[in-house]
């Protein structure tokens, strides 16, 4: 079967070679090729070959069909080349469209595995590329899109720069985004003016820089592209009113809990009109929003003591004069950390996250109702009811009756002659009284309760004594 065939026309990455068998085994497509054109011209020096040297199975990894795994066993021969000053004695033929040097994929697999791997990655990839029949795992995935050929960087107008975490609170880098392009153009070591300002002064194109508020940035781009105009982006100046807007109300927090625990005053009408009224309708109860200090047990909040007693330690070791770092050695803290407690104008700041946290459903919770008649699951049963009559039928068992524990006198109190109700230890009640003219029970039974014992609680067990043997 020739590959200019049908199948050539179907599959045109095979066009180059002769298809000689095709076997279908266990869900996977075998196809047996081999190549017959000659001659084949050397890649080191380009010189044509008709020496055949010898031959190799070779087995390359095809693009699916039918949902079927696809393995082709291509017959590569080897050649000798023919010229005298080339440095490679033989050489393997490659089909040009189909194999590449040391590859165990065809072209078509690799484009397809690699468009999976730049828009999904690794282990989504891998989960996408097995549900279209193709074995491959995570890491070579991700091997796949490191070996990508990165596009080369164009005239850059519109420049985003901004920082991200290599390892959050250790090491950070600088991330230059095309904002036309919408993809980036290159990473900078570090978060300082002098890189940013190296790159801008190599691409002078730059009409725009949109970044954050660091003042690193700031200098780096009036430093690097003074034509350039900056501004900042949308998404720094909604969190900066946000910010803003939070520690405005955390440290009015006390102010707003006055206002809302304060009932409403409503002025009574004293006009009478002599036309029929129209129903009132009820008025809505003013919701106060609960006390955030306290837990559902009423009792006050780990968050909030720890919170109250960190600031009073931080707040008095500034006042001694330390540093932010002393203070964080000191109470071991984190840096951050202490500079939060340092930066907030009063407690209240603080504590407004903590305590200011509202749900949904509080406005609509309701009051536990009580059963019928005002009862309660542990108020006295009513005479003639059901439940009084089971707790009058009810055995009560006897009351518990103290019982003494004496030890054994020591040397001292026997030469003494201390009497042994001086020597009582406390009193340890029991459940019924103990009766050591009662035979006991048999073992592996349980004594029916009587009058006295309704309960039927065994009996203490006599020790056995030791029998002596016979020899």
């Amino acid at each position: 079967m020739c590959g200019s065939g049908v199948l050539g026309r179907l599959l045109p990455h095979l066009s180059g070679v002769v298809i000689e068998s095709i076997k279908r085994t266990a869900g996977v497509i075998t196809l047996r090729a081999g190549c017959q054109t000659l001659p084949v011209r050397c890649p080191g020096c380009g010189m044509p070959s008709w020496r055949v040297h010898g031959r190799y199975v070779r087995r390359l990894g095809d693009a699916p069909v039918a949902g079927s795994r696809v393995v082709i066993e291509l017959t590569v021969r080897r050649f000798k080349c023919l010229s005298s000053r080339c440095p490679a004695v033989t050489f393997a033929e490659q089909i040009e469209g189909l194999t590449r040097p040391h590859a165990r994929q065809t072209q078509v697999l690799r484009s397809m595995l690699a468009s999976i791997a730049l828009c999904l990655a690794g282990r989504p990839g891998a989960r996408l590329a097995a549900a279209l029949g193709i074995r491959i795992a995570k890491d070579a995935l991700l091997d796949l899109l490191h070996s990508v050929p990165q596009p080369p960087v164009g005239a850059v107008r519109f420049l985003g720069v901004d920082d991200f975490a290599l390892r959050k609170g250790d090491s950070y880098a600088t991330i230059l985004v095309d904002l036309e392009a919408r993809r980036p153009v290159d990473v900078l070591p570090g978060r300082d003016a002098e890189p940013l300002a190296a790159w801008l002064r190599r691409h002078p194109e730059v009409e725009v820089i949109c970044r954050d508020r660091a003042g690193a940035y700031a200098e780096g781009a009036r430093n690097g592209a003074p034509q350039a105009m900056q501004v900042a982006d949308a998404w720094h100046l909604w969190r900066n009113i946000a910010e803003a807007v939070e520690r405005t109300v955390g440290s009015h927090h006390g102010c707003i809990q006055t206002a809302f625990a304060e009932p409403p005053v409503i002025a009574e009408t004293t006009a009478k009109d002599l036309v029929t009224p129209e129903p009132s309708r009820p008025l809505a109860v003013p919701f106060v929003p609960p006390d955030g200090t306290l837990d559902v047990s009423g009792q006050p909040r780990r968050l909030v003591a720890r919170t109250t007693e960190r600031y009073a330690a931080v707040q008095a070791l500034l006042a001694e004069g330390k540093s932010l770092a002393a203070i964080g050695r000191t109470l071991r803290l984190d840096h951050s950390t202490v500079r939060r407690f340092a930066r907030a104008t009063s407690l209240d700041e603080l504590l407004a996250k903590a305590t200011g946290r509202l749900s949904v459903l509080d406005e609509h919770a309701l009051p536990p109702r009580p059963l019928a008649g005002g009862l309660s699951r542990h108020s006295p049963a009513p005479p003639g009811t059901a439940r009084a009559r089971i707790r009058r039928e009810r055995p009560v068992p006897p009351p518990l009756l103290p019982r003494l524990q004496t030890s054994p006198p020591t040397r001292q109190e026997a030469a003494a002659g201390v009497p042994t109700a001086a020597r009582a230890g406390p009193e340890i009640p029991t459940r019924r009284p103990l009766n050591h003219d009662e035979p006991p029970a048999p073992r592996g039974r349980r004594r029916r309760g009587t009058e006295g014992d309704p309960y039927g609680l065994p009996s203490p067990r006599r020790r056995r004594t030791a029998r002596p043997r016979l020899r």
